[in-house]
Order: structure tokens, then sequence, then C-alpha cells
């Protein structure tokens, strides 16, 4: 059931824009042909108009107004709309006012401008509509906890404070883990909870092949199609990372077939190399003014190299535009912070546009980073976090990229406590990647670097 809630509110999502894009257009032109409004005049604003829809929906998706965390009637939500819609009315002015009379035999400059006014006012009431509709009950998966911990109370909690995710906490039952034959579990009518409670989902922290006096109770109820999840596997569902301190070595034996990766894995390299020569040549262009300001700015050389840790703990050196003052770290290596003193004032504007990290590509070139993968950390980083987060080595199981899962979802790590976030997102990749994953993570980038969020 919640798959199928799930595809459908993404369906409602999509197809409602796409609706809502040609039935502005329908408007406007009813509106500026009036009575001479045809057939003709529809169609040969059709193409140029459908042009312009695919790029805009290019663009929410990147700057994130087709994240389902992004669905809820508040100020940041319509704080992001209002910024989507500037940037998208002046890629339109550009499109039609440059670039379509070379494809197109309108230049529409009255009827664009009622579209951007209308579809904007009726784009607003729609996603409000949508993202009440979607928080309503009807929408909402009713879930059942089973189990205790830090993380199954931390998930339950973000479940209640966001129910635009899709699902409410229906019943919570406190056992623990680690005492799972502790008394009280023969007594419990799981029929009665699932059926009063109209459960679809079921959560559990426990390892329920040692209950079976509660997989036969759940066994007992297949015809009320509820779907049974434990909790790494949910909480990767709904967050996006895996939950380190909930899993074991069985859970890579089980989740990580890096065998079934293999074509993946070569077409992976064909796009990263084309796409890395690709960006290296723009890049090319830029490089006399980066490094003309990096050296008015401050002394010292225009790239620094600093050795990282790479797929399989391979150790190579990572090439960058300088973005601290020499002899940064004279006393040893330090963790970055957010507003590091030793980052110099050109490395700050270097660092949230991502523009340091050009000299990298050459690192993919060769075939030691890939454009898409965990960050690479340093030797000496390394050998800490090894000895302080669980499974921290298996991040290096593939190639670490210029930007990855954990830097579109969490902020740049500046601690071991951070890390480990990390962690668990960078897994969370490991597991799931695929050329979609990828595609979706550098539009995310691209929305990171736009917007100054970056570190």
């Amino acid at each position: 059931m919640s798959d199928v809630l799930t595809q459908i509110k993404r369906l409602i999502l999509y197809i409602g824009d796409i609706l809502l894009f040609y039935l502005s257009l329908l408007i406007v032109l009813t509106i500026r042909y009036y009575n001479a409004f045809n057939i003709h005049s529809w169609q040969i604003h059709f193409w140029p108009f459908t042009v312009l829809f695919i790029l805009w929906l290019v663009s929410f998706y990147i700057s994130g107004l087709y994240d389902p965390k992004q669905t809820k009637n508040d100020i940041n939500f319509y704080t992001l709309i209002f910024r989507t819609l500037i940037v998208v009315g002046v890629m339109g002015m550009v499109y039609f006012y440059i670039f379509s009379s070379r494809l197109f035999s309108i230049r529409p400059f009255l009827v664009y401008f009622l579209f951007v006014i209308i579809f904007s006012l009726l784009f607003v009431a729609w996603r409000r509509a949508y993202n009440q509709l979607t928080a309503s009950e009807a929408f909402q998966n009713n879930v059942l906890f089973i189990g205790e911990g830090d993380e199954m109370q931390n998930l339950i909690s973000e479940l209640k404070a966001k129910p635009h995710l899709g699902y409410q906490v229906a019943e919570h039952i406190l056992i623990d883990p680690k005492n799972e034959n502790e008394s009280g579990l023969n007594d419990l009518n799981l029929n009665k909870i699932l059926v009063e409670k109209h459960i679809n989902t079921v959560v559990t922290s426990l390892e329920l092949h040692r209950l079976p006096e509660i997989v036969s109770q759940f066994y007992k109820n297949l015809f009320l199609g509820i779907r049974y999840f434990d909790l790494p596997a949910f909480y990767e569902r709904l967050i996006g990372k895996i939950p380190v301190t909930t899993i074991g070595q069985i859970w890579f034996l089980e989740n990580i077939a890096e065998g079934e990766k293999r074509f993946y894995e070569v077409t992976k390299r064909g796009s990263d190399v084309t796409i890395a020569i690709i960006m290296g040549i723009l890049g090319l262009a830029l490089t006399p003014f980066i490094a003309l300001v990096i050296k008015i700015d401050s002394k010292g050389p225009v790239l620094f190299k600093q050795n990282r840790v790479g797929k399989a703990g391979y150790v190579f050196p990572a090439m960058k535009f300088r973005s601290m003052k020499v002899g940064a770290e004279i006393n040893g290596a330090q963790w970055a912070t957010p507003d590091d003193p030793r980052v110099t004032r050109v490395g700050k504007f270097l660092r949230k546009s991502r523009l340091d990290e050009i000299p990298q590509l050459i690192n993919v070139l060769r075939g030691e980073m890939s454009l898409v993968g965990p960050r690479p950390e340093r030797p000496e980083f390394v050998q800490e976090l090894k000895q302080n987060i669980p499974f921290y080595d298996e991040r290096h199981l593939i190639k670490p990229g210029l930007t990855g899962w954990a830097q579109v979802n969490f902020k740049y790590g500046a601690s071991a406590g951070d890390s480990m976030e990390k962690l668990q997102y960078d897994l969370y990749y490991v597991k799931n990647r695929s050329t979609l994953l990828d595609l979706g993570i550098l539009l995310k980038t691209i929305n990171i670097v736009l917007t100054g969020k970056g570190q």
C-alpha cells in the first residue's frame, strides 16, 4: 500500500504541473486573441512553449520542488517557489528573446508576460492544494512500530513532525530489542491492533526470527496486505540513509552486491570521462581568471595538492585551487569549519561555488575519482574515524566523488560526529547507486552551487 500511495502522490504532482503549464497557456491565448483564437494560434505556440516547459520542469527538480520534504505549507516552501519562479521567469525571457527566434517563427512578448503571471498564481494555488491533500488522512500510511532505541524514537518524532511524508504513527509497542524474550510478548493481540488501527505498515527493530509467537500472529494476517520492514530498511526508505548502529556485518553481505553493478560501473566510467573532458574545457577558460584572483588575494601557489583516500584504501594526491592561507596546517591536520579563519576571501567564494574543485577533474580522468561518490577524506582522519565509527572503511568500496549523496543532503563535515552522519548517507549511496541516482545528485549539486549553499 505504501508503494502505491507514494507512486500516486508523485504521479499527481508531475501530471498536475504539466497540465497546469498547458492550461495556463490556453487561458493566455484565449485572453490574447479573444474572438480570433483558433487552432492555428495554439499550434504556433505549442512547440516553443513545450520546449520551455521541459526546461522549467528540470529547473523545478533542481530547485527541490519535487522533493517530498518540501511539500508542506510553510514559509520555506513559499520562499522556494518564489525564488524558483523568478529564476525560470528570467530563463524564459532569455529563451524567447534570444534563442527561440532561431528555432521557431514567433517571439511572443505579450503572451509570455501574461503566461508568467497566470501560471505563477495558479501554480501557488495548485501546490498549496496538493500539500494539503497529501498531508490528509486519505494519503497517510498507518504505521505500527515495534521495538525501542534512539533511531526508532528519532524516526517516530520525524513522522509526527512531518505528516507530509505520508506516514502516521498509529501505534508504538515498546519492546527492548536487546531483551526480546521479556514477558508480555505472548499477551500481545496484534490482530486486534492491526485491524482496529487500520495498519498498513509495520516497522520493527526486533529480530523476528527469534520471536515465533509474533511471527505467527503476523502470518495469520497476510490477507490484510500489510508491508513489513525492519528498522534499517524503513529508515533507508524514508530518510535516505543507513542507520549504522542498527546494522551488522550480515547487512553488508545481504545488501552490497558488487557483482550486480559491473555494467553500471562501466557506463559510469564512460560518462565520467566524457563529462570531465567537457567540464575540463570549460574549466580551462576560467583557470587564468581564478589563478589571477588567487595570486592577488594572498601569497602562495595557485594549485594545492593533498593526499586523499580512494577506493580500497588507495591514497592519491587530490588537486584543488588553493583556498587557504599558506601554512594553514603548520601544526598538523585540522578539520575545516564553516567560518574557518584559515580560508582566504577568494577561497570562500571558490568553495561555495565549487570552482576550487576544477583541478580534481584530472583525478577523475586518471580514474582515482568519479563525478559522484563519497567525499574523499584525508588519511590522517580516516585512521581516526575507522577506530571510532563502525563500518567507516566500507565507504571505500567505491571511488570517491566530486559530489555525492552525503554532500547534497548534509552540511559540510567538520567533525567526527559529522562524519558519522555522512557515513550513513554514503552507505545508502553504496547500496543504491545507479545512473538515475547519479543524475539526481548532479542536478541537486547544480542547485547547491547556484544558491551558494555549499561550503
